[in-house]
């Protein structure tokens, strides 16, 4: 997508002046995401996930202990911390010895992000990212080109179960805003040609726009849907409210960035036909975990451990995650503020990973435009709040949102104008916007903070 200089200009060219536009980002990340290093771990992950609890259980042990002196030698985030707890990280040699560290937290890494990078790499090498921000507090991530092709193997391989290769052409409902939101008429997508996928701009989904769409879907094909399983699920509600049928079936509809509600899965497999599945993970890499076909999540232990700690009175599980695919900014006993309930007997898949039935987590609600439009994705906007501490986007009334903002030093007018400025682009002018400057944002019962609040009744 176009930077904010450039998007003018973008969303003025002709339609294939856009998407040869869209196609060039991608062959960018393709070069990020695709390089040697993916198709080696690709192969390698795809045997790996058939080895035995025992195998497992050394390869995490050998590097729970390589990344804990890495982060104690080279972080001063983990110096500090460590030193700071009394930890002795020379007896730190197993996956059973992580319960001596101390637990880190979102907060945590915003406050002290940039001593999170490891000083055995120079920071100008590294590939530079954004958290999404669905916890209210987007975080500045580094990867190094290695790790970046690692977390894109382990997703491919979770598609990889279900048949699904990189080849395969497939229509992406994501965050991005390849459509000018003031544009009424079709197409309301892009192609990007490169990596063979076609970007739907979720933000033009609507009962006006909804016919449309299903016809170009009916007139093309797709060997997979991927993405926020809340927009997919709006598309197939109102696909069903106007008795519009997908004769054009993918093989399969992958999701991710949010929790899968059992309604949701249940809609989109019924409307658009087919199977759904999903995979669990995060910008952080701290973690992942990926269904199989039996529909339960595997711990992808090749690059993590993922620690559920029991909650009193309840069947889940806290999420504390160990990562150590990302040497340059490590997450070590992270606590992601997402939930798991564990599957307590083998998988009947054949796969010895440890497993979880559930995980409970990063649902964002929608936000309700004046003529009914539900808009999902608006979590991205926060991601632009650079120096607000917390943010949250509250709505009690159709055509009015709130930002709630507990401001960081730095905090202005500025980013009140960039805030109004992404909102606008995804939502549209027509809803109204106002600023709530506070020194705290409540939680949920759950003790978490929602990025996106609505009251509105559906």
């Amino acid at each position: 997508m176009p930077d904010t200089l450039s998007e003018k200009i973008y969303y003025k060219a002709p339609v294939f002046v856009q998407n040869s536009i869209f196609t060039l980002q991608g062959w960018k990340l393709a070069r990020k995401r695709y390089n040697p290093f993916f198709y080696k771990y690709l192969e390698q992950l795809k045997r790996m996930q058939w080895w035995s609890d025992e195998q497992i259980k050394l390869y995490q042990d050998k590097n729970i202990m390589m990344i804990v002196r890495h982060a104690y030698d080279t972080v001063p985030f983990y110096r500090q911390l460590y030193d700071d707890n009394g930890v002795d990280v020379s007896r730190i040699k197993s996956t059973s010895d992580l319960k001596h560290l101390p637990v880190v937290t979102k907060k945590m890494v915003k406050e002290k992000n940039h001593d999170m990078i490891s000083s055995a790499f120079k920071k100008g090498s590294l590939i530079k990212g954004l958290t999404s921000g669905t916890t209210g507090a987007p975080v500045t991530i580094y990867q190094t080109a290695e790790s970046l092709a690692s977390q894109w193997a382990t997703w491919w391989r979770h598609k990889s179960r279900f048949g699904l290769t990189i080849m395969d052409r497939h229509l992406t409902f994501g965050s991005k805003i390849p459509v000018d939101q003031s544009q009424s008429r079709t197409p309301y997508w892009r192609s990007d040609f490169l990596n063979n996928r076609v970007y739907l701009s979720i933000y033009h989904i609507s009962k006006q726009t909804v016919e449309d769409i299903v016809d170009y879907l009916n007139s093309t094909n797709f060997d997979f849907f991927t993405g926020w399983p809340s927009i997919m699920y709006v598309l197939a509600a109102l696909m069903e409210e106007s008795k519009l049928r997908l004769y054009n079936r993918p093989k399969y509809i992958v999701t991710g960035s949010e929790v899968l509600l059992p309604a949701y899965e249940s809609l989109i497999s019924r409307v658009f036909g087919v199977p759904v599945t999903e995979q669990y993970g995060m910008a952080e890499f701290a973690g992942n975990m990926s269904k199989c076909e039996h529909g339960n999540f595997h711990e992808d232990f090749e690059c993590c451990f993922v620690e559920g700690l029991p909650i009193d009175g309840s069947d889940c599980h806290n999420l504390i995650l160990t990562g150590w695919a990302n040497l340059c900014m490590p997450f070590i006993r992270y606590e992601v503020g997402d939930y798991g309930t564990p599957l307590e007997q083998c998988c009947p898949c054949g796969r010895e990973s440890k497993c979880f039935v559930s995980i409970d987590g990063r649902l964002e609600d929608f936000i309700v435009a004046p003529d009914g439009r539900k808009i999902i994705g608006m979590a991205s906007v926060l991601k632009h709040a650079k120096n607000a501490g917390q943010i949250q986007i509250y709505q009690n009334a159709a055509g009015k949102v709130e930002f709630r903002i507990v401001p960081a030093p730095g905090f202005g007018e500025d980013d009140i104008e960039t805030l109004t400025r992404e909102f606008q682009k995804r939502a549209g002018r027509e809803i109204e916007i106002s600023f709530k400057i506070t020194d705290k944002i409540e939680k949920t019962s759950s003790g978490k903070l929602k990025a996106v609040i609505s009251e509105v009744p559906e």
